[in-house]
This record gives C-alpha cells, sequence and structure tokens, in this order.
C-alpha cells in the first residue's frame, strides 16, 4: 500500500512517528531516575547521619520527596518513584543496613510520600502555595493518611524483624512523618528556586523588612537552649509568630524549617536537655507533636497574612484602576504624578505629559452603539500601554479622555512619543459587525526636564493644550510651554 497522500507529496508510515517521542520519553524517565535518585538518597543520607535511638528522628527526605513531586509533576511518573526507591536503598546500603531491613524502609516511606502526594496533588494551587487561609490545615489533613501508611508498614516491619510493638511503632512513626512534614513541606512548596528568575523583572521592586524580628527569635533560641526544660520548647514561640506577621510565607517557612530541623537535631542528639526520658515512647510522641505545633501555629498565621495582603491588593488595584480599559483612574493617576513631581529631577531624567481626548466619540456612540464605543476604548488603553514602560505611567480620566506620564530625556524625544502615539491611534481599526471604526485624538503636550513643579497649574495648561488642539482641527498635538506659564520651581 503506497504512503503517498492525495496530494502526492510522500509522507511516512504512521509506525514511524512514535520512534522520536519513545527516545525523549526513555531520556525523560532516565532523567526523572538520576535526579530523584540522587535527591532522596542525599536526603536518606542526612537523615541517617543525623539518627539516634528512642528520640525525636530527624527525617527531611519524605517532605523533599513529595515537595518535588508537586511542584515537578514531570517527575512524578514510575521512573521517578524508581529513582526514589534506589535512593532510599542506596543510602541504607552506604551506611551498614542490611538490603532486607533497608527494603522494608524504602517501602514504609514510599507508601507514605505517594499517598500523601496522591491526596495533596487534589489541592488547589493557592492551597500548595499557603494562599488560602486554611491552605496548612488542608495540607495537614492531606498528609495525615500518607503518615500513617508509612507507619503502618513501619510496624509491619517491627513486628517481623524485631517482634516489637505495632501500635507503639504506629504512634511513634506517624508523630515523627507529621512533624517532619510540618517543618520541611511548606518551605518545598512555598521557595522560588533561584534558577527560576525569568518574572523577576516584570516583578515590583521588593520592601525591605525589619530584622529584628529574626534578631529576637535569635534571642529567644539562646534563653531556649540556656533554661533547658519541657517548656524552652515553646520559647520561640512569640518571635517565630513575630516572623510570620512580618515576611512572606516562603520566608516564614524558611524560618520554620531552620528552627524546626534545629529542635530535632539538638533535641534528639541530647545537645539540648528538656527534662524528658527519651527513651520513654510517649515522651517521644510528646516532643515530636511539640516540634509540629512549634511549625503549624507559626505557618497558618503567615497563610492568613498572604491572604489579607492578597485581598489588600486586589481593593488597591479595583480602586486605583478603569474598571473598563485596565489603566489607571483619575485619582490614582494624579496622586502617582503629584509624587512623582513633588521628588526633585535628575538630568537626563525629563517626562513628557500627554492629555488625549478622542475626536467624534460621542458619534460612534450614536452610530453603533455604547459597546462599539467601549470595544473603542479598550483598543485605545491596549495602544497606550505597549507605548508605556513599567514605570511610565497612563490613565483613564473618564469618557474618552487619557493621559500620559513617559519618560523622555529632552523635547525631541517627547515630540518623538506624542507623534508615534497619535499616529498609532490613527491606524486602529476597531471591527465591530459588517464594518470597521477608525477614530483619531486631539493631544495637549508638555515637556519637563525640571521639577518641582506646581501641579493644578500644570494639569491646567494641559487641559488649554487639549482643546486648542480640538479648535485647530483636532488629530493635532499641542504643546505647553512650561516657562511661559511660571511652571519650574524657583
Amino acid at each position: 500500500m503506497s504512503t503517498t497522500a492525495r496530494s502526492g507529496a510522500p509522507t511516512a508510515p504512521a509506525w514511524r512517528v512514535s520512534r522520536p517521542d519513545r527516545g525523549a520519553s526513555a531520556i525523560g524517565a532516565l532523567r526523572a531516575f538520576l535526579l530523584v535518585c540522587v535527591v532522596v538518597g542525599g536526603g536518606a543520607t542526612l537523615g541517617l547521619v543525623t539518627r539516634h535511638a528512642f528520640s525525636v528522628a530527624f527525617w527531611p527526605v519524605n517532605a523533599i520527596l513529595v515537595g518535588i513531586m508537586l511542584r515537578a509533576p514531570h517527575l512524578n511518573r514510575p521512573a521517578g518513584w524508581a529513582g526514589a526507591a534506589a535512593g532510599f536503598i542506596l543510602a541504607d546500603l552506604i551506611l551498614g543496613q542490611t538490603p532486607e531491613l533497608g527494603g522494608w524502609f524504602a517501602a514504609a516511606n514510599l507508601s507514605g510520600t505517594s499517598v500523601a502526594v496522591l491526596l495533596l496533588r487534589r489541592l488547589g494551587a493557592s492551597d500548595l502555595r499557603l494562599r488560602r487561609v486554611h491552605s496548612v490545615m488542608r495540607i495537614s489533613v492531606g498528609l495525615l493518611p500518607g503518615s500513617f501508611a508509612a507507619a503502618s508498614v513501619g510496624a509491619a516491619m517491627v513486628v517481623v524483624q524485631f517482634h516489637g510493638s505495632a501500635t507503639q511503632t504506629v504512634m511513634t512513626w506517624t508523630a515523627s512523618e507529621i512533624a517532619n512534614y510540618l517543618i520541611f513541606l511548606p518551605a518545598m512548596l512555598t521557595v522560588r528556586p533561584p534558577w527560576r528568575g525569568e518574572r523577576r523583572a516584570a516583578m515590583p521592586a521588593p520592601v525591605v523588612k525589619p530584622v529584628w524580628p529574626l534578631v529576637l527569635l535569635a534571642f529567644s533560641c539562646t534563653l531556649a537552649v540556656w533554661f533547658d526544660g519541657p517548656g524552652s520548647i515553646m520559647f520561640p514561640m512569640p518571635a517565630l509568630l513575630l516572623c510570620a506577621m512580618t515576611y512572606s510565607v516562603s520566608t516564614a517557612a524558611l524560618i520554620t524549617m531552620v528552627l524546626g530541623s534545629g529542635c530535632m537535631i539538638t533535641i534528639g542528639l541530647g545537645m539540648v536537655d528538656i527534662g524528658q526520658d527519651l527513651s520513654i515512647p510517649r515522651m517521644v510522641i510528646s516532643v515530636r507533636i511539640a516540634v509540629a505545633f512549634l511549625a503549624l501555629v507559626p505557618l497558618t498565621i503567615s497563610s492568613a497574612m498572604a491572604v489579607r495582603d492578597d485581598l489588600m491588593a486586589q481593593l488597591q488595584q479595583a480602586a486605583d484602576h478603569d474598571g473598563l480599559t485596565g489603566l489607571l483612574n483619575r485619582r490614582a493617576f494624579e496622586h502617582r504624578l503629584h509624587r512623582r513631581l513633588d521628588a526633585p529631577s535628575t538630568p537626563g531624567g525629563g517626562l513628557a505629559l500627554l492629555w488625549l481626548d478622542l475626536d467624534h466619540f460621542k458619534a460612534i456612540n450614536d452610530r453603533h452603539g455604547h459597546p462599539a464605543g467601549d470595544a473603542v476604548l479598550r483598543a485605545i488603553a491596549e495602544t497606550i500601554a505597549q507605548c508605556c514602560r513599567p514605570d511610565d505611567l497612563s490613565a483613564r480620566l473618564g469618557g474618552e479622555e487619557f493621559a500620559l506620564a513617559l519618560h523622555a530625556p529632552d523635547a525631541q524625544a517627547s515630540a518623538a512619543i506624542a507623534e508615534r502615539l497619535r499616529h498609532a491611534i490613527a491606524a486602529i481599526v476597531v471591527p465591530w459587525e459588517d464594518t470597521g471604526i477608525r477614530v483619531t485624538a486631539s493631544i495637549g503636550a508638555c515637556h519637563l526636564d525640571r521639577w518641582p513643579v506646581e501641579p493644578q497649574a500644570l494639569l491646567r495648561g494641559l487641559d488649554a493644550a487639549l482643546y486648542r488642539a480640538k479648535h485647530a482641527g483636532r488629530n493635532r498635538i499641542e504643546w505647553l510651554d512650561p516657562a511661559a506659564l511660571a511652571l519650574q520651581a524657583a
């Protein structure tokens, strides 16, 4: 049978198409296997090196595995889980564990992490980024079955290999899993890796946060070590809450991770004496639960603060922007322009101020209807936005009137910007039903190279220049001379 298509061009047989995909899939599977194996092997080795009997278990690798499976879905595949199994077993073998026990421990860890990933994947992205009020609680609920699954396999191992108590193992293992998850998983879910910086250029400049909450936290940790005792675990809690209310969710998660892991290691190794006999299982469970709550409470507060900040940002966005075009409204534009004009000018930091009004816009509404007029306004707003850089200002002042404040080093640059905008608006064709709507704009413009200036006088002058452009024939630019109006600062 010929493989030539009806057009006469030869086509490849269908069975050949999948071969490159198979090769790419094999390479991707190998990469997933190796990457997860290295990460899990390293994390398991760290936990095994710091292991200690009858104490608070430091075991970050399960949280790390769950975190990478949730944040990198391309690793959540059979090859990735095979790499995790290999990493667990290799770490045990390297540190002297028997292959049989290594297999038991790997089975326990894999059963718990797979159940946790399966349940947490059902949560929304906002929950996984701790951007909802109850995010930490929802994540905790998803972690409980995974922790219990790991504890159940661990209990079977203890019964078969050591003839120990299944009930005691389930309680201590589950408490340990929950504590380690709450300490390490929030940081895994919220911290942006440094190599993912492609969006930082579009982000606003970060706000500098005070460091004294961290100083207070370090001081409270010093007091906890100094006084010892069972209550010393809670000494850092007030400072942790303050950090949660001061810093971002990711920063709070990192702080909690450092403090929680420090508690696990120092208490477990006996470096901090909490006055309890950690050879007693119920004491171990109590300490692990205390450390879990040490992480749970500040993370919940930080998540709630993030929700509040998001809502405030949304309210501010709605208050400052025009609902139809997305540009600034008059109040926000004038407020930001006043702040800019109140600041001292810098050499080469001139401003092009453009006030524009669409010509015969009422006729568009009368002829085509207000929906057509709205479409024209949105098209004008898109064109204006394309002319602006992130630190420029653009607004819809009301009706068909717009304003811009753009950086321009000199008067020639301002004139070029204004002409380019006028031509861009005149070239717009808004398709509507069976016709295309065109529009032009009259512009009142001014170039400022020195300020502070008197804002109200400037705005009145720009309005006057705009109406001169209207009366002089429309679709033109009239320039305001700041010197003539004595707008420059003395």
